[in-house]
């Protein structure tokens, strides 16, 4: 390691954190104030060992439109300056606990990683990020218990910040650590809930960029970059990050932030990808080239979308603006297939909502919504071989009763999966969706 003091333990390598939290950390960085990263790797593969070959510096192509303009930038980041390798080198691990600099940590350990295990006994490494978190901050504890420590979870999951420091009071109590410890994990560590949202596609394999010859680990992403994060405004002064170029918001909730994603970005996703599929598309960027299927989504977004979300309707469609540019960006090629993976638990999360909201309002089904619901039984119906679904749901679709009509499959389907009951709204969407194909 280079002689430099680290601030921020990292807890995950991959190509998510390396093109969003890095690139802020490298704004706000300096010389004066330096804010460095020791990157930390729980998984296999060889991530770490090719960064720490390259002194931990990488470039980040941040490619993509914004405001309608086109941008191509490549970022230089230098903040990296350690890493470590867990299980293997828990002790260095360990020794990060009693670094009166050392202040934040942030994961991205996947929703896969950020779940509940039951260890064995505390003098064991534990095998959970939430188990191993623990073990440190005892170790914190125990060393220095003065210091004040700042979690920031990126999974996503609702109330990640409180699901990690509700599993970590957990491990406290079945490792039956003192009830010091809880009182000053709830004193001095701040759990923060966090909505993270940028698309990163990985390595630039297809970009000709001449920082590729010296540098594998090149990553490329898209201008958007926004992350809102849940605390008082006695918080600030523990976010230098507030500072960054991208979009970092503190606030009391961000309830609405996370709806407003799930409603407008996964929402128009979800819709495209059902309808694109049935119309033969293969990409978003496609998709969004069509005059006629952007004037859909925008009349899905101005009719049915919007009235059911919180918050001012000029912040609705700003982010709107952002999210259809960020479909536009001929540097990404994100496919209709993938996106339609889990579709009905999709829809059920992302539209559904807007479907009992129109229902309430006016007793019927939502008409531009209900295209897209169409469009998506019809597929699963038509193209059971292209199904990317759970198997309960592969075995619904193939089980149809043969001798119904088309139509009559639709609506016995949109019933039982969703509850949706309106004969004359879903007539009206098939024959749209019948005369598309």
């Amino acid at each position: 390691m280079e002689n430099s003091t680290i601030q921020i333990l990292q807890f995950g390598t991959g190509n998510f954190l390396r093109a969003f939290i890095e690139p802020m950390v490298q704004d706000i960085s300096s010389p004066e104030k330096p804010l460095n990263i020791c990157m930390i790797q729980s998984t296999g593969g060889n991530t770490l060992a090719g960064l720490k070959n390259q002194t931990f510096q990488y470039h980040v192509a941040v490619a993509g439109i914004d405001t309608g303009n086109k941008v191509e930038e490549i970022q230089k980041i230098t903040c990296v300056k350690d890493g470590l390798h867990l299980p293997a080198e828990a002790d260095k691990f360990f020794d990060f606990a009693a670094n009166p600099d050392v202040k934040w940590i942030i994961s991205n350990v996947t929703e896969a990683g950020m779940v509940w295990k039951n260890e064995g006994p505390i003098t064991k490494f534990a095998e959970s990020f939430a188990g191993r978190l623990t073990q440190w901050l005892y170790r914190r504890f125990l060393n220095l218990p003065s210091a004040q420590t700042v979690i920031l979870p990126c999974e996503l999951l609702p109330k990640n910040g409180d699901l990690l420091k509700e599993f970590v009071l957990n491990h406290a109590q079945d490792w039956q650590l003192p009830t010091e410890f809880s009182l000053w994990i709830n004193k001095q560590c701040r759990f923060l809930n966090s909505l993270v949202d940028r698309i990163v596609p990985g390595f630039p394999s297809h970009l000709e960029l001449k920082e590729k010859e010296n540098d594998a680990f090149v990553v490329q992403t898209e201008p958007y970059c926004f992350w809102a994060i849940e605390g008082d405004e006695k918080d600030r002064h523990l976010l230098p990050f507030l500072d960054s170029k991208a979009e970092v918001v503190l606030s009391n909730s961000i309830d609405y932030y996370s709806l407003r994603k799930i409603r407008i970005l996964n929402g128009l996703h979800t819709f495209m990808a059902a309808k694109g599929l049935l119309e033969g598309i293969v990409t978003v960027g496609e998709y969004v080239s069509n005059e006629e299927n952007l004037i859909v989504l925008n009349q899905l977004l101005e009719m049915e979308i919007y009235p059911c979300l919180p918050g001012p309707k000029e912040d609705l469609e700003r982010y709107a603006n952002q999210v259809l540019d960020r479909f536009r960006n001929p540097f990404v090629s994100h496919k209709l297939a993938d996106i339609s993976l889990n579709s009905i638990a999709k829809f059920k999360s992302r539209l559904a909502p807007i479907f009992d909201f129109h229902i309430q309002q006016t007793g019927s089904l939502p008409p531009i919504a209900t295209l897209g619901l169409v469009s998506l039984i019809l597929f699963y119906l038509n193209h059971s071989d292209k199904i990317r679904d759970t198997a309960e749901v592969k075995e619904y679709f193939l089980n149809q009763n043969e001798s119904l009509s088309e139509f009559e499959k639709i609506t016995i389907s949109i019933k039982d999966l969703f509850g949706f009951e309106d004969l004359g709204s879903l007539l009206v969407a098939y024959e749209k969706v019948r005369k598309t194909r």
